[in-house]
């Protein structure tokens, strides 16, 4: 969503972009004395919507997760990959491809397109094999992932 952390110390505030603050595999840019004192979250006037694959649907760990969220009034698309990255990862390329391709005003995009930027998305992970998934598995899953929720945003 392009959100903000506002960390708070005795040495004052400190505002980051969430993709800053968020370094490696439970590591952040929280200093010693820091707090996390807010969250700032961008208003957006679209489609959001968030997709996940697991062992089970509820309450596990995502083998692979995807959020996809438009912006009308920017024409703007924001995809968000997790699980597939030591760091949750955004896919620049399938965001302009898809705000670039969508009819804003009839709120469609051509199945093609939202399949490319799915193919897109995945390439933008890094993912591992591990004893949940294979890494070929989760780049597939992102693909499927993003393309149905690009469906979703523009069903039209």
């Amino acid at each position: 969503l392009d959100a903000e952390v506002e960390l708070a110390s005795a040495a004052g505030p400190r505002v980051m972009p969430v993709a800053e603050f968020m370094r490696g595999v439970k590591r952040t840019a929280l200093e010693p004395g820091e707090i996390i004192a807010a969250v700032h979250l961008p208003l957006l006037d679209g489609w959001q919507g968030y997709s996940k694959v697991g062992v089970r649907n509820a309450m596990v760990i995502a083998t692979a997760s995807a959020c996809v969220a438009t912006d009308v009034p920017t024409r703007s698309v924001r995809i968000a990959l997790g699980s597939v990255a030591p760091t949750i990862v955004r896919s620049p390329a399938a965001e302009q491809l898809a705000a670039e391709a969508a009819d804003w005003g009839a709120g469609t995009l051509d199945p093609a397109v939202a399949r490319q930027a799915g193919a897109l998305a995945a390439e933008a992970t890094s993912p591992i094999t591990d004893h949940r998934s294979t890494a070929d598995y989760r780049r597939h899953a992102v693909a499927v992932m993003v393309t149905r929720l690009l469906q979703r945003a523009f069903p039209g």
